[in-house]
């Protein structure tokens, strides 16, 4: 096996640890939906940019897999961010309507949404809003 499919099986496989669909990880490297798939089925021919884009957007910094931030992780902030963003819009829709919730029953709120973000299908905790 040479570096470079060393490097895109290692990719591949922390995408599908994660979860993360391929269109949103091309959204979040940056990068054409066609060039993660070059990249992810062997490299050959991509830019190391793009290779490194990918990396970061998993979680694999340098595309150092020993210091690559631990899956679970990766998922529980990706959850905190989106509950805090799907909250927010609930709260400033029940602001408007005069029904605005307290910031204890805001944190409850969050603590609910990040757990069943992360209760349910990989793919929709990657899903962008």
């Amino acid at each position: 096996m040479t570096s470079i499919d060393y490097i895109s099986s290692k990719l591949d496989e922390r995408r599908r640890t994660l979860g993360m669909p391929l269109n949103e990880l091309s959204r979040r490297a940056n990068v054409s939906l066609s060039t993660v798939r070059r990249v992810l089925g062997g490299g050959h021919g991509a830019r190391l940019e793009a290779v490194t884009a990918i990396g970061d957007a998993l979680g694999v910094l340098c595309l150092n897999f020993d210091d690559a931030r631990p899956p679970e992780k990766m998922r529980q902030l990706q959850a905190a961010l989106k509950a805090r963003k799907l909250v927010g819009m609930v709260q400033g829709t029940s602001a408007l309507e005069g029904q605005a919730v307290s910031d204890q029953y805001k944190k409850l709120m969050i603590e609910t949404t990040i757990n069943e973000l992360l209760c349910g299908p990989r793919s929709q905790l990657w899903a962008s809003m």
